[in-house]
């Protein structure tokens, strides 16, 4: 009785009658359920805070096997390049040394403008902590009720929040202090502003200005959400009919803006471009692509020698090509794309807008990433979105079976993606067998797989925008 009344007065869903058996069983599940976010919330929070507090508390922070020190050593890593007053060019070209506290000496990674950034904003080591701290915590709220808008406040919300909160990705991400919290936050932003009904021009302008800031910034910081907001430009339509009720000389003033302020971070990103990381990834465990092979070149060529090693990449390459055609596939033949556009439909309209902008940027984005081959694990976190759509599909009435048991399909293929570099826990005899099975079916088969299915839905976005 007493968890009874705990859980309705969060809210919970239960059924009225106490003495069946499924009832029990459902409060049993919707206990566990709250349980489980909680303590994956705790832990992420603490975490953050004993990494901010340094040591000895920031060793008890995270999983071992994906600390890096300093913590927060990617904000670090910039903070540090800003502060020392290193001149950019030379840095770029690769005249002098950076000033990472890690000791990284290869070429930086982000464009001159997270250096700019930090200078203008006069951003120290000892800010450090804060920042991440602080946008670590935004981040984490905003994809617990992200989820919680796609799935109510149901067990299946609580389970799939704890499963995102508990993975790689996330901790990843936060652990490092990357700039990709930042970007994530600001694709959220830009997609609230094109979901605001505005009744004036002044406010219309207003509001382009700033998203023509938020892209530009996008661009400038890490290049890659290029993709994203080219797949929004596009969309026929951004919701503009639902957003202007005053005139219609607006209607491509969104477009115009997100336009504008991407083709200023190009420019001023592109005279530094030579001068960047901006290799390749070589796949395994914290990174991923679709030309991600060079983790395995070194084992094959030591185990089989190296023309036979070459047939075997080969072989490899086309099993991705067979998945991606698989994903292809089926969400043609369920008409995955059908189920989504029923989620949109049952959202009140400004929701309904925000939903699919924020679907296509970040979407667009991981799938830039993966087919350009530049996917750090942590990127996966912009496939949140498509997966709380994903995790709606099962519970509404038009789904057919097919629907079902395919969106049921990606979301554990998804799940299995972010939780397999945990495997590494305590570097154990144990983990790196399961890895040596787990982590080619994530590369070569789950991930293609995701991707396809991904890349159909969108392009049939896309196409059902036009013909609107």
């Amino acid at each position: 009785m007493i968890i009874w009344l705990i859980l309705k007065f969060i809210g919970a869903t239960i059924p009225v009658s106490l003495d069946d058996q499924a009832f029990r069983a459902r409060l049993w599940l919707e206990w566990l359920t709250w349980l489980l976010l909680a303590a994956s919330c705790c832990y992420l929070i603490g975490s953050l805070l004993a990494y901010g507090m340094g040591e000895p508390l920031s060793g008890h922070a995270f999983i071992h096997p994906m600390r890096m020190q300093p913590p927060f050593a990617d904000l670090r890593y910039v903070a540090a390049n800003a502060e020392c007053g290193v001149d950019l060019n030379d840095y770029y070209a690769g005249r002098v040394v950076g000033c990472d506290p890690s000791g990284r000496t290869y070429p930086f990674d982000y464009p001159p403008m997270s250096i700019w950034l930090g200078r203008f904003l006069h951003v120290q080591g000892s800010h450090v902590p804060l920042i991440a701290i602080s946008s670590g915590l935004v981040l984490i709220l905003c994809i617990v009720l992200g989820l919680k808008s796609c799935l109510g406040a149901s067990w299946q919300w609580r389970l799939l929040s704890s499963g995102v909160l508990m993975g790689y990705p996330l901790q990843q991400v936060l652990e490092r202090g990357n700039l990709d919290v930042l970007l994530l936050l600001f694709f959220l932003l830009l997609a609230y502003l094109f979901s605001l009904r505005v009744n004036s021009s002044l406010l219309g302008l207003a509001n382009a200005g700033l998203a023509a800031l938020i892209s530009f910034l996008l661009v400038s910081l890490k290049l890659y959400p290029i993709f994203g907001l080219a797949a929004l430009l596009v969309q026929k339509s951004l919701g503009r009919s639902l957003r202007f009720a005053t005139t219609a000389r607006m209607f491509f003033l969104d477009k115009f803006a997100v336009l504008f302020g991407s083709a200023l971070g190009l420019m001023a990103t592109f005279p530094f471009l030579k001068g960047m990381n901006t290799v390749a990834k070589e796949g395994g465990l914290k990174s991923h692509g679709l030309l991600a092979f060079g983790y395995l070149n070194n084992s094959l060529i030591d185990t089989f020698g190296l023309d036979s090693a070459r047939v075997l990449i080969k072989l490899l390459f086309l099993i991705k090509l067979a998945f991606l055609l698989i994903g292809f596939y089926l969400v043609w033949k369920t008409k995955m794309y059908e189920a989504l556009k029923r989620c949109w439909q049952l959202c009140a309209p400004q929701a309904s807008i925000f939903s699919q902008n924020l679907f296509v940027m970040m979407s667009a984005t991981w799938l830039g990433c993966y087919v350009t081959t530049i996917n750090i694990d942590y990127r996966l976190l912009f496939l949140v979105p498509w997966l709380g759509l994903l995790a709606r599909v099962p519970f509404m009435s038009s789904s057919s079976p097919q629907q079902i048991w395919l969106a049921a399909g990606l979301i554990v293929s998804l799940l299995i993606v972010f939780w397999v570099p945990l495997l590494q826990w305590g570097y154990s005899d144990f983990g790196r067998r399961l890895i040596t099975l787990a982590e080619p079916l994530t590369e070569f088969a789950l991930i293609p797989l995701c991707a396809a299915s991904l890349a159909f839905l969108l392009i049939q976005h896309t196409w059902s925008t036009f013909r609107a």
